[in-house]
């Protein structure tokens, strides 16, 4: 059963705020009528979290929502994400990028996501492209993305007995674990290191998920 949503994101600029809330937002109106009771819908700021004392569960859908600096994810938002509790709860994992290259950061995500015990069933990098105050977001991919996923997790969730759930197949992404020497600074230096570099990389790369 599910019953409660959670979306857990690290947004210094807010296109990743923004695309974690649309993720929440699209998957409780598909899942609405999968649990007898109302599902809760929540979203955390990891900059403003006190992440050590989330505890979440396996009748949890977590959403988890990182920006990509210089083809990683940032450290910081690894070491927060790290205190939290999640006692497998099904997951997905989302990276956003300035629509030129999201590098290693998805493999990434998965590998510390799943590492800390996150049951991670699908990924994606979706592009959100900066415009002075504006960003947009790939709204298109992170709607079928979201449409797919509850298709997914509807199927995962549909028996109450554990031994009889279907078990998904492990989630295979392409990438390596990089040093991370830019995400070590503060996260404003990396999102300045990120722009020079999406403004060398002139070459567009289109939002891609997985399940």
């Amino acid at each position: 059963m599910i019953r409660r949503l959670v979306g857990i994101y690290f947004s210094p600029i807010g296109g990743t705020a923004r695309m974690t809330e649309t993720l929440i937002s699209e998957l409780a109106d598909m899942l609405a009528d999968c649990s007898p009771e109302k599902i809760t819908t929540e979203c955390h700021d990891l900059l403003r979290m006190d992440s050590a004392g989330m505890v979440l569960d396996d009748e949890t859908i977590a959403v988890i929502g990182l920006p990509v600096y210089v083809g990683k994810v940032p450290l910081p938002a690894v070491r927060m994400l790290q205190k939290i509790k999640p006692n497998g709860a099904i997951t997905l994992a989302a990276v956003s990028y300035g629509a030129r290259s999201f590098g290693n950061a998805l493999f990434e995500l998965q590998h510390f996501a799943e590492e800390q015990g996150f049951n991670v069933i699908g990924a994606g990098a979706f592009a959100v492209r900066y415009r002075q105050d504006e960003n947009r977001l790939d709204e298109k991919a992170l709607g079928a993305f979201g449409k797919a996923a509850a298709c997914k997790i509807r199927r995962l969730a549909g028996c109450e007995i554990d031994g009889l759930r279907i078990k998904p197949m492990p989630l295979i992404l392409d990438g390596r674990l990089p040093f991370h020497g830019i995400s070590r600074i503060s996260p404003g230096a990396a999102a300045a290191a990120q722009g020079i570099l999406q403004k060398i990389n002139r070459r567009y790369r289109d939002s891609e998920w997985y399940l």
